[in-house]
């Protein structure tokens, strides 16, 4: 039995299937799944704030190697105590050495980039839709390797 990590089996199915440069989205409950079938949606929403969006970013930095995240410009304005967290748990981690790197974008582009990016050429593996109420409470990982 898997005791540490990830517990979840599709999610941590998902983490290691991915390779370099696929990306993870981990969304608010307000997050629209993609509509397509090629991206992985899981639902590890149980209740209002359980589980919240960091706490999911913290397990899965736990299993996945990253060299980018990707967040929305409105969650600095909006929900800066979440960027603040974000900025915290991913400082906590390097990708070779080096400190993850940070893109920021529009709220329409990051949306626009999960729900039809994996129909544009660019690997998005999975969307995890967590119980988060918090607005633009939404990150993207791009996974990394650590060779």
């Amino acid at each position: 039995m898997k005791t540490s990590g990830l517990l979840n089996s599709e999610l941590l199915r998902v983490v290691a299937r991915m390779g370099h440069g696929d990306m993870l989205v981990i969304g608010d409950r307000g997050c629209p799944f993609p509509s397509h079938g090629r991206t992985a949606c899981i639902d590890l929403s149980v209740s209002r704030g359980i589980p919240s969006v960091t706490n999911v970013l913290r397990a899965v930095l736990e299993d996945l190697e990253v060299e980018k995240a990707i967040i929305a410009d409105e969650t600095k304005t909006v929900s800066p105590h979440i960027y603040e967290e974000f900025s915290r748990l991913l400082a906590a981690r390097t990708n070779k050495g080096n400190p993850i790197a940070e893109e920021n974008i529009s709220h329409a582009d990051f949306k626009h980039l999960f729900l039809y990016g994996p129909l544009e050429g660019r690997e998005v593996a999975a969307f995890i839709k967590t119980g988060e109420f918090t607005p633009y409470a939404n990150i993207i990982l791009v996974s990394g390797v650590d060779f």
